[in-house]
């Protein structure tokens, strides 16, 4: 637990020491890209956050994946033997991996931990406008664990995040075919097929009501629907591993109530965030879905597994609406507040969901089992 703790203070003092100050009032238009960390300073922070990222070993289904990695067929026959489904791109990118760059599956999970964690922390250094506060709820949130446990699906969620200006210009013709691709890693991606078409109604407009009526829906009807759904999708790769019941404790009361503390918070300022940011409300629309599969993920992990999308937009939802809430008087004391209650919410997860101690003999800085972590 220890490395949870450390990495993220150490790039934390990385991303202060290269803060730069940005006056939000001498910003007259729609905020889009505003930077408020010097360039070398926030690479400096993202690489240590990458390295020890990619030092990972017996968390989630790291080691899985290295045994997966080691045993990889060669390259030339993983292409001749290509499949559109049963998600082959990804063993195409293990096989290439295996075959021209290294055998080592250290270099494997280094290399897709950069992958994933790059894109997330640059839409954070573009679009969130306080980098240090983003960094902070995105760990205490849990994204950087669940970046850490769900390999696969965190890379695509990343290859997403890193195209967010297709998605901001609405050039579907480009985002229907990557997401076609990226499905070929992990199938829930389908599902931005469906979404894509939600994502640019008003925040607290009528259909944010239709989808928190859906919300309410999928909520009363999942004792009900769940085994049906869940009997749907179960001869999918994505169903046959998540319908059964190891996956059920994925979600909790504590995380559904985070989860709908973006969500309540903008309801408060709905009025004051008008026209602050050009793309409030895509970000918004993202964060209710990620409110949504949260909640009915308490049901059936087949719906928690697709939260994981959308809770970099949820991040960066709060952090708008805590800083427009600090200059005014009565709100003064809303981000100290939500740096003191993540603060209790990650170690929660951490001791409690989690159950790990404070040193872990295999969980960072080992290759095997037989090999005991310097930290």
């Amino acid at each position: 637990m220890n490395v949870f703790i450390f990495t993220p203070l150490l790039v934390l003092l990385l991303f202060y020491i290269g803060n730069i100050p940005v006056d939000q009032y001498n910003i007259t238009s729609e905020r889009t890209i505003v930077r408020d960390t010097n360039k070398l300073f926030f690479i400096l922070g993202t690489l240590l956050l990458v390295y020890v990222s990619g030092q990972r070993y017996a968390y989630g289904d790291t080691v899985t994946y290295m045994h997966f990695f080691e045993n990889v067929m060669p390259f030339n026959q993983c292409l001749s033997t290509f499949k559109i489904g049963e998600e082959w791109l990804f063993k195409l990118y293990l096989s290439f991996l295996h075959t021209y760059v290294s055998s080592n599956p250290r270099v494997f999970i280094e290399i897709t931990s950069f992958l994933t964690i790059f894109p997330l922390m640059y839409f954070l250094y573009n679009y969130s406008g306080d980098l240090k506060f983003a960094f902070y709820i995105f760990v205490t949130f849990g994204c950087w664990d669940h970046s850490l446990n769900a390999l696969r699906q965190y890379l695509v969620t990343s290859i997403i995040v890193a195209c967010f200006p297709l998605i901001a210009k609405r050039r579907w013709y480009i985002f229907f075919p990557l997401i076609f691709v990226v499905a070929q890693i992990h199938t829930s991606a389908y599902i931005w097929f469906v979404l894509y078409f939600f994502l640019y109604a008003e925040a607290w407009g009528k259909m944010t009501k239709l989808i928190i009526i859906l919300l309410l829906i999928i909520v009363v009807a999942s004792p009900f629907t769940g085994g049906f759904i869940d009997n749907l999708i179960s001869d999918t790769d994505y169903g046959a591993k998540y319908v059964n019941d190891d996956w059920n404790y994925s979600i909790n009361i504590f995380r559904v109530l985070v989860a709908a503390v973006p969500i309540a918070i903008s309801y408060i300022n709905r009025d004051l965030m008008k026209k602050k940011y050009k793309y409030y409300d895509i970000v918004f629309n993202m964060s209710l879905f990620f409110l949504m599969f949260t909640t009915a993920g308490v049901f059936s992990a087949v719906y928690a597994r697709f939260n994981l999308y959308f809770e970099i937009f949820a991040v960066t939802l709060l952090v708008w609406n805590i800083n427009e809430m600090v200059h005014i008087e009565k709100y003064h004391w809303v981000k100290i507040a939500s740096y003191g209650l993540f603060t209790i919410y990650f170690l929660y997860q951490m001791l409690f969901t989690y159950g790990l101690n404070w040193h872990e003999r295999s969980l960072f800085f080992v290759n095997s089992w037989s090999e005991e972590s310097w930290i």
